[in-house]
């Protein structure tokens, strides 16, 4: 393809070049020849040319340069005419969710119109690559990134195909589908060394495995996952900015403050601006609430969570954010938290997410019947991929809610029997791993001092005091002060 064009550019025949040009670029770019193809740009007779410009600015941004990218994009598009080129160049570098939107429901009619000179496999690809970041019809993304896959596979087109399904298989994580995209997963072509669509995608397949194991409530795996992609320096605009959010909710969910203060830094490494559609400010601020609060730190987790109730678009971010206002107990946000991801429209996991907290909430109000209906209802939406991380949380209100449940009776026994086994041992694993500051407010609650009474005397917020009792109960598996000072007695 290369050779083709330079053959030609060299002959004079800038004509058939610009063809050529054309057919190939978009193959190219998926191929990781980014380069190569930059270099031939510079080749051509015309540098200002239009879909030179544009071509050159999606070089720029797969190898690293989002500045080089976004100027030469500003060029390219004040001559671009509507076309093939255009369009798929400005559906790769669009920065914003309104823009991309925009320019995806531009491109699906495109999509229709490709003429025989046009990439209609990579464009399949590409289009469905950018469904899944806008989050807005999962199905129809599924449904293109399986075209993309067929034709690649038909055409001989391997390396579309690897990153086809690569993505099918995340688009199918990110829509509660954890069976199949396991399957997909499992097959997927092994690349020797990573390619420019690798990086620029940010350790996709690890990523995928990792999300599915934190789900599925294998936090110790979710981790070893994780880590294996997380580097320094990263864009934190891709599934390595992924992993870093997930990660940090691993280490919260297995108690491990001793990696709490590196997952701050960890976190800094997450883009505080949108990136191809996503909301990463929101994600981010919402495993930092939760970073913050399991630290004991309630009001800086308040201030932190704050701005993302002001935005739309973010279904598991705002159903975290929903179960994060519950146990800090304010329901008025947590309801809002909650009305934002159902907008959003709901994956598998995140819909078991918000059913679970719903019926905690209910259940510290006293609505008993209501409480038992969604628990039954997420046992249900939860059985078919094994969903459990929800029912894990060590929450007071939740364990008395699912114990009282089991006696209750469900459907679903055998799946909740499960979920109670692995709370009991996730809830011996963290057992007695109470810090320094927590062992000394236990010695406190072995007498007779209220927690006002204990803040005064260690000179902090009455509300950081409640923060920690809550933190000693969670961890020791009670509900009481005499219950934790049994279980630390027994321990």
């Amino acid at each position: 393809m290369i050779d083709v064009m330079l053959e030609a550019l060299a002959c004079g025949d800038v004509g058939r070049a610009r063809s050529a040009l054309r057919k190939n670029w978009l193959r190219l770019i998926l191929e990781s020849r980014t380069r190569e193809l930059e270099q031939v740009c510079l080749s051509f007779p015309d540098e200002q040319d239009a879909h030179i410009l544009l071509i050159r600015a999606c070089c720029r941004d797969l190898s690293g340069d989002p500045y080089g990218a976004e100027f030469l994009r500003g060029q390219g598009l004040r001559v671009a005419a509507d076309d093939f080129v255009s369009c798929f160049t400005d559906l790769l570098l669009a920065p914003d969710t309104p823009t991309k939107a925009a320019v995806a429901d531009r491109a699906h009619r495109a999509l229709v119109l490709c003429e025989p000179e046009d990439d209609y496999p990579s464009a399949l690809f590409l289009l469905g690559w950018t469904e899944i970041r806008l989050r807005r019809d999962f199905p129809r993304a599924i449904g293109l990134l399986r075209s993309a896959s067929d034709e690649a596979q038909l055409q001989g087109r391997m390396e579309t195909f690897r990153l086809a399904q690569s993505n099918l298989a995340f688009a199918l994580t990110h829509a509660g589908e954890f069976t199949e995209a396991e399957r997909l997963l499992e097959a997927l072509p092994v690349r020797e060394a990573a390619s420019d669509w690798d990086r620029f995608e940010g350790g996709l397949p690890q990523a995928n495995r990792g999300c599915i194991a934190f789900w599925r409530g294998d936090f110790e795996e979710a981790i070893t996952q994780f880590d294996s992609i997380i580097v320094e320096g990263s864009p934190g605009t891709d599934f390595e900015a992924l992993a870093r959010l997930y990660l940090v909710l691993s280490l919260i969910a297995l108690n491990r403050e001793d990696r709490y203060h590196s997952a701050g830094r960890t976190l800094d490494g997450v883009s505080a601006a949108d990136k191809h559609g996503i909301p990463w400010d929101t994600l981010r601020r919402v495993a930092a609430a939760w970073l913050a609060h399991a630290q004991g730190r309630d009001e800086q987790a308040r201030s932190i969570a704050r701005p993302a109730l002001t935005r739309t678009g973010a279904a598991v971010a705002h159903a975290l954010l929903a179960e994060l206002y519950r146990v800090l107990e304010d329901p008025v946000p947590s309801n809002q938290a909650l009305r934002l991801a159902a907008a959003a429209g709901l994956p598998r996991y995140a819909r078991v997410s918000t059913l679970v907290t719903s019926a905690a909430s209910n259940a510290s109000a006293g609505r008993g019947r209501q409480a038992h209906d969604q628990v039954e209802r997420a046992l249900e939406t939860a059985l078919p991929e094994r969903i459990i991380a929800p029912f894990l949380a060590a929450d007071h209100v939740l364990t008395d809610l699912l114990n009282a449940h089991a006696l209750h009776g469900s459907t679903h026994h055998e799946f909740l029997r499960t979920i109670l086994e692995r709370r009991a041992r996730l809830s011996t694993q963290l057992a007695g791993v109470l810090t320094k500051r927590e062992k000394e407010i236990l010695t406190y609650l072995r007498t007779p001092m209220t927690a006002d009474e204990i803040a005064a005397q260690l000179s902090i917020a009455y509300p950081t005091v409640k923060s920690h009792i809550r933190s000693i109960y969670r961890k020791l598996g009670v509900t009481t002060r005499r219950g934790a000072i049994q279980a630390a007695d027994n321990h």
